[in-house]
C-alpha cells in the first residue's frame, strides 16, 4: 500500500506519534476515552479497507493472524491508548511524552528477567537518565493531579511490551500496512467491552458532537492509526529496530513544540531538562542494545 524508505518512514513515524499525542489531548474534553478510539479505530479500518484486495483484508481473519492480532490490539491500543488518553485529562501532553521513554526500563527489566539478558553499565547509565527525567517531570508538575496522570502512564507502559511479543509472532508474509489494520481492528472487542463496562459503572458516556471533536477524531484516525502505525510497521519491517527506536524517541521534542503552539503546555526550565535526561538516557540504551547485538 505504501512504498516509502525506511529512514523517511521512521521519521514520519515520529511526527506522527507526537501530532497524536496533542491530538488527543485536545479531544479529552468532548468524549470518554474508550470511545474516541473505538471510532478512530473504526475509521482507520474503513480506510484500509478501501486501500486492501479482498485478499489482503481476508488474511487478517486467518486462524495464524487473529489471536495474536487480538493481543497485539488489546494490549498495545485499546488499554494503555485507554488509560493514556484519561490520563491526558491530568497531564499535558509533553509531561505524557516523557513519561513513555519509561517503557526502555520496563524492556530492560524484561529482558533480564525472562531472557536473562544482563544489562551493561552503559545501559544502567542510561536507564538511570531516563528515571531522573521521569522523576523531574513528575515531582516539578506542581499539582497531585498531575503527578496521577503521570503515574497511570508509567503503570500502563508495560502493556506496550506484551504487545511487541504478540507482534513478533504474527506471520512474516503480512505486509506493514496488514500489521497496522490489524492492530486497528482487533483492538476493537476490548474497547466494545470497555465501553460497556463503563456506561455500567460510570453511567451515560461522554460524546459531545462539536467540531474540535469531530477534527481530533478524523485527525487521528488517519494521522496515527491509518498512516502513522504503517509508517512505523514499515520502517521496523526493513532497518535495524534499534536504530528506527533511536530515532522515534525522539518525538517528545516535537510534541512539546506541538503542545505549546496548542497552547497545551507552556515552556519551563524543569521540563527541557526533564525531556532530554529521558530522551538521551532511552537513546543511550537503545544504541548500546544494537552495539550488543552485533558482537
Amino acid at each position: 500500500m505504501l512504498k516509502i524508505a525506511p529512514v523517511y518512514a521512521i521519521w514520519l513515524a515520529c511526527i506522527a506519534t507526537a501530532a497524536n499525542v496533542v491530538i488527543s489531548k485536545l479531544a479529552t474534553p468532548y468524549v470518554t476515552s474508550a470511545v474516541f478510539l473505538l471510532f478512530a479505530c473504526a475509521l482507520s479500518c474503513v480506510c484500509f479497507r478501501c486501500v486492501f484486495s479482498q485478499a489482503e483484508w481476508s488474511r487478517l481473519f486467518d486462524k495464524d493472524v487473529r489471536w495474536k492480532a487480538l493481543g497485539m490490539g488489546t494490549c498495545g491500543t485499546a488499554l494503555t491508548m485507554t488509560i493514556f488518553m484519561v490520563a491526558l485529562n491530568y497531564t499535558t501532553p509533553v509531561n505524557s511524552a516523557i513519561d513513555n521513554q519509561f517503557e526502555i526500563i520496563y524492556s530492560l527489566i524484561l529482558s533480564a528477567v525472562i531472557l536473562k539478558e544482563r544489562p551493561t553499565l552503559a545501559q544502567i547509565g542510561g536507564s538511570i537518565l531516563v528515571l531522573a527525567g521521569v522523576i523531574l517531570i513528575v515531582l516539578k508538575g506542581g499539582t497531585y493531579v498531575q503527578a496521577k496522570g503521570d503515574f497511570m502512564i508509567l503503570g500502563s507502559l508495560w502493556l506496550f511490551q506484551v504487545s511487541h511479543i504478540f507482534a513478533k509472532k504474527l506471520p512474516a508474509d503480512l505486509s506493514p500496512s496488514q500489521i497496522a489494520a490489524a492492530r486497528a481492528f482487533y483492538a476493537m472487542p476490548a474497547l466494545a467491552i470497555l465501553i460497556f463496562a463503563l456506561r455500567i459503572i460510570q453511567g451515560p458516556l461522554l460524546f459531545d458532537a462539536q467540531p474540535m471533536l469531530w477534527a481530533t477524531l478524523v485527525g487521528s484516525a488517519l494521522i496515527n492509526y491509518f498512516i502513522g502505525n504503517v509508517l512505523w510497521y514499515t520502517a521496523i519491517r526493513n532497518m535495524d529496530l534499534s536504530k528506527a527506536t533511536a530515532i522515534i524517541l525522539s518525538y517528545p521534542v516535537l510534541t512539546y513544540l506541538f503542545s505549546a503552539l496548542a497552547g497545551e503546555d507552556d515552556f519551563t526550565l524543569y521540563k527541557v531538562v526533564g525531556m532530554v535526561l529521558a530522551v538521551g538516557g532511552a537513546y543511550i540504551v537503545t544504541t548500546t542494545a544494537k552495539k550488543g547485538e552485533t558482537k
